[in-house]
Protein backbone atom coordinates (compact mmCIF):
# COMPACT_ATOMS: atom_id res chain seq x y z
CA UNK A 1 0.00 0.00 0.00
CA UNK A 2 2.92 2.36 0.64
CA UNK A 3 6.73 2.36 0.53
CA UNK A 4 9.20 4.84 2.02
CA UNK A 5 12.98 4.82 2.40
CA UNK A 6 14.69 6.05 5.57
CA UNK A 7 16.47 9.27 4.46
CA UNK A 8 19.28 8.58 6.94
CA UNK A 9 19.73 5.03 5.62
CA UNK A 10 18.15 4.66 2.17
CA UNK A 11 18.91 0.93 2.08
CA UNK A 12 16.25 0.53 4.79
CA UNK A 13 12.91 0.48 3.00
CA UNK A 14 9.66 0.43 4.96
CA UNK A 15 6.49 -0.88 3.35
CA UNK A 16 2.84 -1.26 4.29
CA UNK A 17 1.62 -4.80 3.63
CA UNK A 18 -1.45 -6.87 4.41
CA UNK A 19 -3.99 -4.73 2.54
CA UNK A 20 -6.36 -6.71 0.33
CA UNK A 21 -9.33 -5.85 -1.94
CA UNK A 22 -12.59 -5.17 -0.18
CA UNK A 23 -10.85 -3.17 2.57
CA UNK A 24 -9.62 -6.33 4.25
CA UNK A 25 -6.84 -4.44 6.02
CA UNK A 26 -7.28 -5.89 9.52
CA UNK A 27 -3.91 -7.64 9.27
CA UNK A 28 -2.08 -4.61 7.95
CA UNK A 29 1.33 -3.65 9.25
CA UNK A 30 4.66 -1.98 8.48
CA UNK A 31 7.58 -4.10 7.30
CA UNK A 32 11.31 -3.40 7.08
CA UNK A 33 12.81 -4.48 3.75
CA UNK A 34 16.55 -4.90 3.30
CA UNK A 35 18.42 -6.34 0.34
CA UNK A 36 18.99 -10.06 0.62
CA UNK A 37 16.56 -10.62 3.50
CA UNK A 38 12.88 -11.37 3.83
CA UNK A 39 10.59 -8.48 4.85
CA UNK A 40 10.42 -8.18 8.64
CA UNK A 41 7.23 -6.99 10.31
CA UNK A 42 8.15 -4.12 12.67
CA UNK A 43 4.73 -2.61 13.44
CA UNK A 44 1.21 -3.98 13.72
CA UNK A 45 -1.17 -1.38 12.31
CA UNK A 46 -4.59 -2.50 11.03
CA UNK A 47 -5.80 -0.42 8.07
CA UNK A 48 -2.34 1.12 7.59
CA UNK A 49 -2.44 3.28 4.47
CA UNK A 50 0.38 5.86 4.25
CA UNK A 51 3.88 6.20 5.75
CA UNK A 52 6.71 8.74 5.64
CA UNK A 53 9.67 10.09 7.59
CA UNK A 54 9.98 13.35 9.49
CA UNK A 55 11.49 15.06 12.52
CA UNK A 56 9.70 16.30 15.61
CA UNK A 57 11.12 17.79 18.80
CA UNK A 58 14.62 16.73 17.79
CA UNK A 59 13.59 13.13 17.09
CA UNK A 60 13.58 11.26 13.80
CA UNK A 61 10.22 9.56 13.43
CA UNK A 62 8.38 7.23 11.11
CA UNK A 63 4.86 8.61 10.59
CA UNK A 64 2.07 6.21 9.72
CA UNK A 65 -1.63 6.78 9.03
CA UNK A 66 -4.51 4.30 8.99
CA UNK A 67 -7.77 4.67 7.08
CA UNK A 68 -9.96 3.50 9.94
CA UNK A 69 -9.75 1.63 13.23
CA UNK A 70 -11.82 -1.22 11.77
CA UNK A 71 -14.48 -1.83 9.12
CA UNK A 72 -17.39 -4.29 9.00
CA UNK A 73 -17.60 -3.90 5.22
CA UNK A 74 -16.44 -1.57 2.46
CA UNK A 75 -19.18 0.99 3.19
CA UNK A 76 -18.54 1.16 6.94
CA UNK A 77 -16.62 4.29 7.97
CA UNK A 78 -17.99 4.54 11.51
CA UNK A 79 -14.65 3.92 13.26
CA UNK A 80 -12.19 6.75 12.57
CA UNK A 81 -8.58 6.34 11.64
CA UNK A 82 -5.53 7.97 13.18
CA UNK A 83 -1.96 9.08 12.62
CA UNK A 84 0.91 7.65 14.65
CA UNK A 85 4.63 8.27 15.10
CA UNK A 86 7.40 5.83 15.97
CA UNK A 87 10.79 7.16 17.03
CA UNK A 88 13.69 5.76 15.02
CA UNK A 89 16.57 4.62 17.17
CA UNK A 90 19.62 2.43 16.63
CA UNK A 91 17.50 -0.67 16.11
CA UNK A 92 14.99 -0.14 13.26
CA UNK A 93 13.11 -3.29 14.21
CA UNK A 94 12.14 -2.01 17.67
CA UNK A 95 9.49 0.63 17.12
CA UNK A 96 6.72 1.86 19.39
CA UNK A 97 3.72 3.81 18.15
CA UNK A 98 2.47 6.99 19.81
CA UNK A 99 -0.69 8.83 18.69
CA UNK A 100 -0.27 12.08 16.75
CA UNK A 101 -3.80 12.72 15.52
CA UNK A 102 -6.95 10.71 16.21
CA UNK A 103 -10.62 10.80 15.22
CA UNK A 104 -10.13 11.23 11.45
CA UNK A 105 -12.82 9.47 9.42
CA UNK A 106 -11.82 8.37 5.89
CA UNK A 107 -8.21 9.18 6.83
CA UNK A 108 -6.78 9.11 3.30
CA UNK A 109 -4.59 12.09 2.32
CA UNK A 110 -1.00 12.23 3.63
CA UNK A 111 1.73 14.69 2.60
CA UNK A 112 4.98 15.59 4.33
CA UNK A 113 6.02 19.01 3.06
CA UNK A 114 7.05 22.52 3.92
CA UNK A 115 3.72 24.32 4.26
CA UNK A 116 3.28 28.01 5.02
CA UNK A 117 6.90 28.20 6.14
CA UNK A 118 6.74 25.23 8.52
CA UNK A 119 7.77 21.60 8.24
CA UNK A 120 4.36 19.92 8.31
CA UNK A 121 2.35 16.77 7.85
CA UNK A 122 -0.85 17.40 5.90
CA UNK A 123 -3.71 14.97 6.53
CA UNK A 124 -6.97 14.78 4.62
CA UNK A 125 -10.19 13.21 5.83
CA UNK A 126 -13.88 13.75 6.42
CA UNK A 127 -13.06 16.42 9.02
CA UNK A 128 -11.17 18.51 6.45
CA UNK A 129 -7.56 19.20 5.54
CA UNK A 130 -5.39 19.35 8.67
CA UNK A 131 -1.78 20.48 9.18
CA UNK A 132 0.38 18.94 11.90
CA UNK A 133 3.27 21.26 12.84
CA UNK A 134 6.46 19.19 13.07
CA UNK A 135 8.71 22.06 14.20
CA UNK A 136 7.14 22.74 17.59
CA UNK A 137 9.35 21.58 20.46
CA UNK A 138 7.97 19.49 23.26
CA UNK A 139 5.76 16.40 23.38
CA UNK A 140 2.66 18.01 21.81
CA UNK A 141 1.73 17.73 18.14
CA UNK A 142 -0.01 21.05 17.28
CA UNK A 143 -2.75 20.63 14.66
CA UNK A 144 -4.75 23.25 12.78
CA UNK A 145 -7.52 23.06 10.21
CA UNK A 146 -6.53 24.39 6.78
CA UNK A 147 -9.76 23.58 4.91
CA UNK A 148 -13.10 22.61 6.48
CA UNK A 149 -14.24 20.44 3.57
CA UNK A 150 -13.79 16.68 3.27
CA UNK A 151 -10.46 16.16 1.54
CA UNK A 152 -9.16 12.98 -0.05
CA UNK A 153 -5.64 13.97 -1.16
CA UNK A 154 -3.48 17.07 -1.48
CA UNK A 155 -0.39 18.38 -3.26
CA UNK A 156 1.60 21.63 -3.42
CA UNK A 157 2.83 23.31 -6.60
CA UNK A 158 3.68 26.85 -7.66
CA UNK A 159 1.41 26.90 -10.73
CA UNK A 160 1.62 30.65 -11.41
CA UNK A 161 5.37 31.16 -10.95
CA UNK A 162 5.13 33.71 -8.12
CA UNK A 163 7.43 31.72 -5.84
CA UNK A 164 4.62 30.57 -3.54
CA UNK A 165 3.05 27.13 -3.72
CA UNK A 166 -0.61 26.74 -4.51
CA UNK A 167 -2.63 23.99 -2.83
CA UNK A 168 -4.27 21.25 -4.91
CA UNK A 169 -6.83 18.82 -3.55
CA UNK A 170 -9.08 15.94 -4.52
CA UNK A 171 -12.49 16.54 -2.91
CA UNK A 172 -14.43 14.91 -1.31
CA UNK A 173 -13.22 11.42 -0.34
CA UNK A 174 -12.38 9.58 -3.59
CA UNK A 175 -14.11 12.59 -5.03
CA UNK A 176 -15.14 14.11 -8.34
CA UNK A 177 -13.28 17.44 -8.10
CA UNK A 178 -9.63 18.41 -8.50
CA UNK A 179 -9.40 21.87 -6.97
CA UNK A 180 -6.62 24.50 -6.87
CA UNK A 181 -6.35 27.10 -4.07
CA UNK A 182 -4.32 30.28 -3.80
CA UNK A 183 -3.29 31.81 -0.45
CA UNK A 184 -5.04 35.15 0.07
CA UNK A 185 -5.47 37.43 3.12
CA UNK A 186 -8.78 35.67 3.83
CA UNK A 187 -7.27 32.18 3.66
CA UNK A 188 -7.01 29.53 0.97
CA UNK A 189 -9.26 30.60 -1.92
CA UNK A 190 -10.17 28.29 -4.84
CA UNK A 191 -9.40 29.62 -8.32
CA UNK A 192 -9.71 26.55 -10.57
CA UNK A 193 -11.27 23.11 -10.56
CA UNK A 194 -11.34 20.12 -12.88
CA UNK A 195 -13.71 17.16 -13.07
CA UNK A 196 -12.74 13.72 -11.83
CA UNK A 197 -14.45 10.35 -11.43
CA UNK A 198 -13.34 8.63 -8.20
CA UNK A 199 -10.17 10.73 -8.06
CA UNK A 200 -7.19 8.90 -6.66
CA UNK A 201 -3.45 9.50 -6.51
CA UNK A 202 -2.25 13.10 -6.77
CA UNK A 203 1.27 14.09 -7.77
CA UNK A 204 2.54 17.61 -8.47
CA UNK A 205 5.88 18.80 -9.78
CA UNK A 206 7.94 19.42 -12.90
CA UNK A 207 7.32 17.13 -15.86
CA UNK A 208 8.74 17.72 -19.33
CA UNK A 209 9.82 21.17 -18.16
CA UNK A 210 6.30 22.25 -17.18
CA UNK A 211 4.42 22.63 -13.90
CA UNK A 212 2.30 19.49 -13.88
CA UNK A 213 -0.29 17.56 -11.88
CA UNK A 214 -0.88 13.85 -12.39
CA UNK A 215 -4.12 12.27 -11.19
CA UNK A 216 -6.08 9.05 -11.72
CA UNK A 217 -9.77 8.42 -12.28
CA UNK A 218 -10.77 5.02 -10.90
CA UNK A 219 -14.35 5.16 -12.19
CA UNK A 220 -15.99 5.94 -15.51
CA UNK A 221 -13.42 5.75 -18.31
CA UNK A 222 -10.67 5.27 -15.67
CA UNK A 223 -8.38 7.86 -17.27
CA UNK A 224 -4.86 8.61 -16.14
CA UNK A 225 -4.63 12.38 -16.65
CA UNK A 226 -1.85 14.95 -16.73
CA UNK A 227 -2.67 18.63 -16.19
CA UNK A 228 0.05 21.09 -17.28
CA UNK A 229 -0.07 24.69 -16.05
CA UNK A 230 1.16 27.78 -17.87
CA UNK A 231 2.12 30.45 -15.29
CA UNK A 232 0.62 33.10 -17.56
CA UNK A 233 -2.80 31.41 -17.43
CA UNK A 234 -2.94 29.03 -14.42
CA UNK A 235 -6.75 29.01 -14.57
CA UNK A 236 -6.62 27.16 -17.92
CA UNK A 237 -4.31 24.14 -17.59
CA UNK A 238 -3.74 21.86 -20.57
CA UNK A 239 -5.35 18.43 -20.01
CA UNK A 240 -3.61 15.34 -21.45
CA UNK A 241 -5.02 11.82 -21.19
CA UNK A 242 -2.15 9.35 -20.84
CA UNK A 243 -4.33 6.25 -20.88
CA UNK A 244 -7.96 5.14 -20.86
CA UNK A 245 -8.97 2.20 -18.70
CA UNK A 246 -5.91 2.44 -16.43
CA UNK A 247 -7.70 3.05 -13.12
CA UNK A 248 -4.35 3.72 -11.47
CA UNK A 249 -3.97 3.23 -7.72
CA UNK A 250 -0.56 4.91 -7.44
CA UNK A 251 1.84 6.72 -9.76
CA UNK A 252 5.37 8.07 -9.70
CA UNK A 253 7.30 10.45 -11.93
CA UNK A 254 10.90 9.41 -12.53
CA UNK A 255 13.76 10.80 -14.60
CA UNK A 256 16.14 8.47 -16.41
CA UNK A 257 18.70 9.06 -19.16
CA UNK A 258 17.61 12.68 -19.46
CA UNK A 259 13.93 11.86 -19.91
CA UNK A 260 10.89 12.13 -17.64
CA UNK A 261 8.70 9.05 -17.32
CA UNK A 262 5.48 8.09 -15.53
CA UNK A 263 5.41 4.78 -13.67
CA UNK A 264 1.85 3.75 -12.88
CA UNK A 265 0.21 0.87 -10.99
CA UNK A 266 -2.86 0.52 -13.21
CA UNK A 267 -5.14 -1.47 -10.93
CA UNK A 268 -8.12 -1.61 -13.29
CA UNK A 269 -5.95 -2.90 -16.14
CA UNK A 270 -3.99 -5.25 -13.86
CA UNK A 271 -0.66 -3.83 -15.05
CA UNK A 272 2.35 -1.83 -13.99
CA UNK A 273 3.13 0.52 -16.88
CA UNK A 274 6.00 2.85 -17.72
CA UNK A 275 4.95 5.77 -19.93
CA UNK A 276 7.76 7.36 -21.95
CA UNK A 277 7.15 10.62 -23.83
CA UNK A 278 7.67 10.55 -27.57
CA UNK A 279 10.69 12.44 -28.90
Amino acid sequence: MGVAADPAKPSDQYAIMGCFPGYRFQGGGVYLIRAGTDPERVLDLPFAHRIGFGEHAGRRVLLAACLAADKKDAADWSQPGAVYAAELGDDPTRLRLEPVLTGIHKNHGFLLARFEGRSSLLIGGQEGLLAVDLETRGPRWPVRKVLPRETSEMALLDVDGDGRAELLTIEPFHGNTLRAYRRTPSGWTPFWEGELQFGHGLLAGAFLGMRSVLVSNRAGTKELVLFQFDPAAPERPHRIVLELGAGAANMAVISHAGKDHVLSANQAAGQIVLYTPRD
